[in-house]
């Protein structure tokens, strides 16, 4: 059996264990345990996307759009709370990219609405899992210990594609 078919095949197996809605999760102090998808070529894949602690009932989804050398992703965010609402004042809403790897992307300031955001951005990835987090410089390196949403899995449950769990250590909020 060749090495891509056992991949895939663990994949599935993989897939299969988890449930419907496998978040991430806070691991320690400053880490967090996310969950990174291998992206299939000219499909596209929509992922669901989950409030954490101080954001349960944010929720959103995220179309990834694979194509040539980049993902292109189209977002929708509802019932998120500003930061300042949630005890964080002078910061803004950062998404991140982050690969199996545990590189982060900085893709920049969710443009928030009231609690809603609609937006597309690109990412130089395949394989990654997403993270909003509250930064007080919207530049920032590295994603913070303030996260507010995160990547789930694909919302098809007939889609087998490999999933990767990375734990990732987050910057001082």
């Amino acid at each position: 059996m060749s090495i891509i078919r056992r991949v895939v095949l663990l994949a599935c197996c993989v897939a299969l264990l988890l449930p419907a809605r496998v978040p991430g999760e806070r691991v320690g102090e400053s880490d967090w345990e996310l969950l990174a998808v291998a992206y299939p070529p000219d499909r596209d894949v929509s992922v669901a996307l989950g409030g954490a602690e101080k954001t349960l009932t944010a929720k959103g989804l995220c179309t990834v759009k694979w194509r040539e050398s980049a993902a292109i992703l189209e977002l929708e965010v509802q019932d998120l709370p500003s930061p300042t609402e949630i005890g964080w004042t002078g910061q803004q809403y950062v998404l991140w990219a982050v690969d199996e790897e545990k590189r982060s992307v900085n893709l920049g300031v969710v443009p928030l609405q009231g609690k809603d955001a609609k937006w597309k951005v690109q990412v130089p990835l395949r394989i990654f899992g997403l993270l909003v987090t509250a930064e007080k410089n919207r530049q920032a390196a590295a994603p913070s210990t303030s996260v507010v949403l995160e990547s789930l899995l694909p919302t098809d449950p007939r889609l087998v594609i490999p999933v990767f769990r990375v734990n990732l250590r987050l910057a001082p909020g």
